[in-house]
């Protein structure tokens, strides 16, 4: 991801962007903290589908910022948000590395 220098909006209170919880949305700096002692590994996203309670498991595949077309004349901008895309897996299950029990089944 490089740094464009991309002019700040006044017009979204960055501060004030919540979801429908009105649990307000991470910065970079939050999310760099959050996984810094991880492990150098793929990282999944639970996207939300409609009810609060229905997930879906996807797994990042790229990040950066748009471009956007305000219509007032001055042609694509790249966006102020950097976005993480997210995408489907195909097979996600990490199984533990340890011997089966055997519980004389």
């Amino acid at each position: 991801m490089s740094d464009i220098d991309v002019p700040r909006t006044t017009v979204v209170p960055w501060e004030t962007v919540t979801d429908t919880a009105d649990r307000p949305a991470w910065t970079a700096g939050q999310l760099r903290a959050a996984i810094a002692h991880l492990a150098d590994d793929p990282i999944v996203v639970e996207v939300e589908l409609g009810e609060p309670t229905t997930y879906e498991d996807q797994i990042i595949v790229g990040a950066g910022r748009g471009e956007l077309d305000w219509g007032d004349g001055y042609g694509l901008e790249p966006d102020p948000i950097v976005a993480l895309y997210c995408a489907r897996h195909g097979h996600l299950r990490v199984r533990p590395n340890r011997p089966r029990l055997n519980r004389g089944e």
